[in-house]
């Protein structure tokens, strides 16, 4: 699953995967398509359906 930044301001983090969370599931661990990681807000995220797979199979479901 592909992830998205809604808050991002370049092009740059767009098509990234989610590795972590932290904080309860508040900020998750992305790996942008040109390389970079970045602790996001996971609210700010967009991504397909209503939960967020993280690479290793644990999920977060924003309807908590």
């Amino acid at each position: 699953m592909f992830i998205q930044s809604k808050a991002a301001s370049s092009n740059a983090h767009k098509n990234g995967l989610a590795l972590e969370q932290r904080r309860g599931g508040n900020e998750t661990l992305i790996q942008w398509a040109n390389g970079d990681q970045q602790w996001c807000i996971t609210r700010d995220l967009e991504f397909v359906g209503n939960q967020i797979t993280l690479i290793g199979g644990t999920e977060y479901s924003n309807n908590a």
